[in-house]
């Protein structure tokens, strides 16, 4: 690893390790008035904060455009029946540019966006579109630091551990690989990635965003430079936009080298009956959130709504439900994790190896790495 790189590493995963020992449609209508949420510091005040959640009627999220997520995130509905899940499926780079023509035109829709911190996240924060979603957390289960890995500041990706939490923490794959396909003694280091064997076998999630994104920073942080633009320049991976059908390439062998790939996806293809031998290739890893983060979006129109969403969404049950659903690795300690793949729960002993791509302190790589895709594969 890249000596200039491991500080950034060290110094944000040791935060997080001394803590550790609805319907598919969009919204529609007019804004409503803003009012503020209710607070809570008792149960008393927690009753009023539903009692006018319920007043509200119902919670509006832009949410990850994956079914299984949709699913658990819809399950607030057993616990509070009267406060309708209004959920919207979204690729954040779609959301964030839907959000900014939307209040130009003074119109103020949604409540909560459910997903990744992308880079897009961070210029919504600078730019005033999220509201701080610390002030939110109210009941104790989801207030006791000793329930979350890194604590309460852990949680967060912005630096000032205020608005952009992340509920998910997972060492995830940059490359999946399709072993039926290409066999680990062909295959079995990034380095090898630059094979001009596989060229034409390579697929690649847009890098401008999302997981394809994660996945180009950590091997420019991890690799250099000079790796990245050999391998999206020399070896010309197929970008594609569509997440599902990566996943899909992968199971089928037209592209068995899947850089990006979404865990999800592949569960969705398992919980169908496929049966396939993919594997991701190890070393570095990303710390990643994946698509378990929360942000506030600024002047919400159902501001208790959303509070009892967010203190739902972080308790035990739903992230026992989530993460089982849609097969991640809860922060929370009392939660066992849902991913399959047992590497996939951080271990402090490879803390060197994690590169925890999503926080603040790595924006500018993120950003160079956004910038070396769009000059290279768009």
């Amino acid at each position: 690893m890249k000596s200039t790189s491991l500080w950034c590493l060290t110094a944000v995963l040791a935060t997080l390790l001394l803590g550790a020992c609805g319907s598919s449609t969009a919204p529609t209508g007019a804004p409503a008035a803003q009012t503020s949420p209710a607070s809570a510091t008792s149960t008393s005040d927690w009753d009023q904060v539903v009692a006018a959640a319920k007043k509200e009627g119902k919670v509006v999220i832009a949410g990850p455009n994956y079914a299984l997520w949709t699913q658990g995130l819809q399950t607030f509905s057993k616990a509070y029946p009267d406060i309708k899940v209004e959920i919207t499926e979204f690729n954040s780079r779609d959301f964030w540019t839907r959000l900014a023509t939307e209040r130009k035109a003074g119109q103020y829709l949604w409540d909560l966006r459910i997903g990744g911190p992308d880079p897009q996240v961070f210029d919504a924060l600078k730019n005033g579109s999220l509201a701080p979603v610390r002030p939110l957390l109210v009941r104790p289960d989801v207030t006791d630091p000793n329930r979350w890995f890194g604590g309460i500041n852990g949680l967060y990706a912005d630096s000032a551990k205020q608005s952009l939490l992340s509920f998910v923490a997972e060492a995830g794959y940059e490359a999946y690989i399709n072993r039926d396909f290409v066999p680990d003694s062909a295959l079995s280091t990034y380095e090898q990635l630059l094979d001009p064997r596989w060229n034409g076998k390579i697929a690649i999630q847009d890098p401008t965003g999302g997981a394809g994104l994660g996945s180009a920073t950590t091997m420019l942080v991890a690799h250099g430079e000079q790796y990245l633009r050999d391998l999206f320049g020399k070896q010309k991976p197929l970008l594609t936009r569509d997440q599902r059908q990566e996943a899909e390439w992968a199971v089928r062998g037209t592209y068995p080298i899947g850089i990006g790939i979404v865990p999800t996806d592949l569960e969705l293809f398992r919980s169908q009956g496929l049966k396939f031998n993919i594997q991701g290739l190890d070393f570095p890893r990303k710390l990643s959130s994946g698509s378990g983060g929360i942000q506030l979006i600024d002047k919400a129109p159902h501001p208790n709504a959303a509070k009892v969403y967010v203190n739902w969404l972080l308790s035990q049950q739903a992230q026992t439900d989530i993460s089982k659903l849609a097969g991640v690795n809860s922060r929370r300690l009392d939660v066992p994790s849902g991913n399959p793949d047992p590497t996939a729960v951080l271990d402090p002993k490879h803390v060197a190896d994690y590169v925890p791509h999503q926080s603040e302190e790595l924006l500018p790589q993120r950003e160079k790495a956004a910038a070396i895709a769009k000059e290279l594969l768009q």
